[in-house]
Formats: C-alpha cells, sequence, structure tokens
C-alpha cells in the first residue's frame, strides 16, 4: 500500500506543472550557487599559489642581509584554498587569508574579501549552502502543505483509509515523497560540488578520501534537516483542516526559523559576548606583554635565556659556561624576546578565539528554537570554513613564524659573534629557512567540533517525526 501511495504522490508531482516549475527554480539557483562558488574558489586558488611562489623568490633573492632586517621583512603564510569553500565559504572572506610572519608580533590574517569586495560582487557570496539552507524549507514546504490536508478538502482522505490504507501508511508515503525530492536535489548538488572540488586537492593539503568523508558528512547532516522539515511540513498539513492554512502557518515557520533567527542569534550573540575593537586588542596585548615581561637580570628572564642558547647548541650548558660563550648577544636577546612576546601574543589570541567559542555555545543554545542555526554550523564545520579551522590555520602559521625566527636570531647568535648587528647572512642561509607546509585538520576533529550541534539537530527531527507520529494518530478520523 506504501508503494502504491508513493506512486500516486510521483504522478501527481509530474502532472503539477506548479511543482515542476519550482524544481527548476530551485535547480536553476544552485547552478548559479555552484558556478559563482567554483568561479570565486577557482580565482583565489590561482592568487595563493602565485602569492606563494612570489613570496618565496622574493625572500629567497635577498642577497647577503643581516638576519633580523630580513626577520621584518620575513615571510607570507598563504591560506590554501578550501575545496569545499565553493560549497559553504563560511567565515573564510571576514577572517583573511594571509598572515605577515613578522618578527616580534603575531599579526592577524590580512585580505578578507568581505571587507575588500565592492558592492557589486556581493554576488560571490551566493554560495551553494545558503541556497540550500533557505530553498530547501521552501520547496519541503510548498511539496508537501497539502499532502494530507488537501486530501481532507477534497474527501480523498476517506477514501484512502476505506480502502485499507493505514493513517501511519498514508503519512510514510507521503513522507518518503516529499524528502525523497528534496534529498535527490541535494544529493544532486553536493554530488557535483564534490566533483568540481576534488579537481582543486593539489596544494590544499587535503585528501581525496577526506574530501569524500566531508562530502557524506554533508549529505547526513542535511539529510538530517530535510527530515525535521517534511516532519514540521506534515505535521501541520495533518493538524489543520485547509491546505492554505497549512501553507500560511508554514510560511511563517520559514520565515521566523529560517530567515529570521539565524540572522537574530548572531547579532544576540555579537551583543553579549562582543568582538574586541582592533585598537582595544593590541593595546590590551601590548599591556600584557610589558606587565608580564620579567626585567633583565631576574630569575625569569635568565632561565629563558639559557633555554634559549641551550635550544641554539642544541645541548645543555652549564651555568658557569654562559658567560664565556662566543655568542652574538644581540642576537640571544632578541630571541628572549620573541620567546615573550610570543607567550603574551598566544594569550591574546587564545582569548579571542575563547570569545568566539562563546558566540558559537549561545548560538547553539538558540538553534534549540530554530535547526537552520545548528545546520549552519555543522555545514562551515564539515567544510572546513568554520571560525575553529582558521584558528588551526593561525596557530599554524605562528609555529612557522616562530620556526623562521628562530632560525635566523640562531644563524645571527652562532655566527655573528662579536659583530652585533653588522652580521650579514650569506645568500644561500634564504634556502635554508624552512617553508611554511600547511595541513589542515582531518575530518574527524570536524566531528567531535561538531558534535553538540549534531546533536541539536537529531533532538529536532525525533521531535518532529514523534510529533508528526501523535498528530497523525489525533486526526485519524477524516474531518
Amino acid at each position: 500500500m506504501i508503494g502504491a501511495i508513493v506512486h500516486k504522490e510521483l504522478t501527481e508531482i509530474r502532472r503539477d506543472g506548479r511543482a515542476l516549475g519550482l524544481l527548476l527554480i530551485v535547480a536553476l539557483l544552485l547552478l548559479l550557487g555552484l558556478v559563482t562558488g567554483l568561479a570565486t574558489e577557482n580565482a583565489r586558488e590561482r592568487e595563493v599559489l602565485q602569492a606563494r611562489a612570489d613570496d618565496a623568490a622574493v625572500f629567497a633573492e635577498q642577497g647577503e642581509k643581516n638576519p633580523h632586517s630580513a626577520a621584518h621583512f620575513s615571510r607570507m603564510a598563504h591560506k590554501p584554498v578550501v575545496p569545499l569553500a565553493s560549497f559553504d565559504p563560511g567565515v573564510s572572506s571576514y577572517l583573511g587569508q594571509v598572515i605577515w610572519l613578522e618578527a616580534h608580533y603575531r599579526n592577524p590574517a590580512m585580505y578578507r574579501a568581505a571587507e575588500d569586495a565592492p558592492e557589486l560582487s556581493r554576488l560571490e557570496n551566493f554560495s551553494i549552502a545558503g541556497v540550500l539552507t533557505l530553498v530547501l524549507p521552501l520547496l519541503v514546504l510548498l511539496l508537501g502543505y497539502g499532502s494530507i490536508a488537501s486530501e481532507r478538502e477534497r474527501g480523498t482522505l476517506r477514501q484512502l483509509v476505506g480502502g485499507g490504507a493505514s493513517p501511519m501508511g498514508l503519512l510514510l508515503g507521503k513522507f518518503l515523497v516529499v524528502a525523497g525530492v528534496a534529498f535527490a536535489v541535494l544529493a544532486a548538488t553536493l554530488g557535483l560540488a564534490t566533483g568540481f572540488s576534488l579537481a582543486t586537492l593539489p596544494g590544499t593539503g587535503y585528501s581525496g578520501g577526506d574530501l569524500l568523508l566531508r562530502s557524506f558528512s554533508l549529505l547526513a547532516v542535511y539529510g538530517l534537516y530535510i527530515v525535521c522539515l517534511t516532519a514540521v511540513t506534515l505535521l501541520v498539513s495533518t493538524l489543520v483542516a485547509e491546505a492554505k492554512t497549512a501553507l500560511l502557518l508554514l510560511l511563517g515557520f520559514w520565515v521566523v526559523t529560517v530567515v529570521g533567527l539565524p540572522r537574530l542569534s548572531a547579532s544576540i550573540a555579537e551583543q553579549v559576548y562582543p568582538s574586541p575593537d582592533s585598537g582595544a586588542f593590541w593595546s590590551d596585548a601590548r599591556a600584557s606583554l610589558e606587565a608580564n615581561r620579567p626585567p633583565g637580570g631576574s630569575e625569569d628572564y635568565v632561565a629563558v635565556e639559557r633555554e634559549v642558547i641551550e635550544r641554539a647548541l642544541g645541548g645543555e650548558v652549564r651555568e658557569d659556561e654562559l658567560d664565556g660563550l662566543a655568542l652574538n648577544r644581540g642576537a640571544v636577546r632578541l630571541e628572549v624576546s620573541e620567546v615573550l612576546g610570543a607567550e603574551a601574543y598566544n594569550a591574546a589570541f587564545a582569548e579571542l578565539f575563547e570569545n568566539y567559542d562563546k558566540q558559537k555555545n549561545l548560538r547553539q543554545w538558540l538553534s534549540l528554537l530554530s535547526p537552520t542555526i545548528a545546520l549552519q554550523h555543522l555545514s562551515r564545520t564539515y567544510s572546513g570554513t568554520d571560525v575553529a579551522a582558521h584558528e588551526h590555520f593561525s596557530l599554524e602559521a605562528e609555529h612557522q613564524r616562530n620556526n623562521i625566527v628562530r632560525a635566523m636570531n640562531e644563524d645571527m647568535m652562532l655566527n655573528g659573534a662579536g659583530q652585533s648587528f653588522g652580521y650579514l647572512a650569506p645568500p644561500e642561509f634564504w634556502e635554508t629557512v624552512p617553508e611554511f607546509d600547511y595541513r589542515p585538520p582531518p575530518v574527524a576533529a570536524t566531528w567531535s567540533e561538531g558534535a553538540r550541534d549534531l546533536l541539536i539537530l537529531l533532538l529536532w527531527g525525533l521531535a518532529a517525526l514523534g510529533a508528526c507520529a501523535v498528530g497523525i494518530r489525533y486526526r485519524r478520523a477524516p474531518g
């Protein structure tokens, strides 16, 4: 009987010009999102690869130069383009793409596309994930709002039940059709996005297996979103007497939970845990650095100094040997300053990202009112374009900065004894400075990151399905 119901519903969709027109509009919107996303990310990938090559060439051709001057000139850490950024760009356009690895400072990422783009280029943010999040609910509710209510209005609901269809079987058949059509659209879209993304893997640090796991994770959470939406749609269609009433109620649900609450949650989170002003952030970081820097000659300072020297020499040094070592003392002081400064800047950036986590945690509580918020978090997490992914890149770039500056300070320390800042490193030294080989976190790390949002989405799905089952029992007697 369920098979007959599914066949009947599919036949009605094929014959309904409005349903086919709606599917065509959705397909065109998703195609537009796919084309613009791929064009934007491919252009950025070319820019990153060219910028990397130019940066390496300029650094290697410095000639004879003081290492500390080169440490200020330093290198750039370019964030690789995430393959699935064409599906969901997330926060990539807002947190920056390049970090200047300068001596003495831990810099934030530069070149934020959202700030640099002119008004007419806002189409770049027209992503597949954005279209799916907004349009899939409309597709589901427009396909399903009359599933039960229209049958009741026409009097065919009594005939179906009288013909042997159980209320639960009838509901399940209609559920399978509405959810199946939406899931087919989702699977086709995500399949195309994944296929094109596989071509951009070289140079990104991602493997094909990791990309496929991310795509299956996205398919699962968007599929769960479809389950929630379909269950809510059929619940409303079951409880009301007329299809137009169901349509109005569901459109209201869409406006509140899909359009309104996600934007409102971001505003509330920013108000409760405001992001620090740039000037205030750097002022506080410098104040912390000065307040916690031990005075020269103190026990703490001498301990750091000894650690720096032992690391450069590759072995332990007795306390009575420190003053007699043939080292460039200016370089020693520079490296001690780097170690102390890195601690202060790391603490400041950790506090910044902790504030972002607080904002996300608050939005997660608000996602109990809207599954769309949880879906947005999961979409960015599995695509590798969320704040956590950027924090990982920022930390790895800071490790690279420490390695570069340390290499330059140690070269000056060991080879420039007695020359202070007059020491010049030979041209071939720049070839020995390590390159930045960024490896993004694997998808397994994102699963734990998105566990709470996934639980909330599961609760929404279970609650919607349970309410739908109760609703059909409550309205078992056709009107």
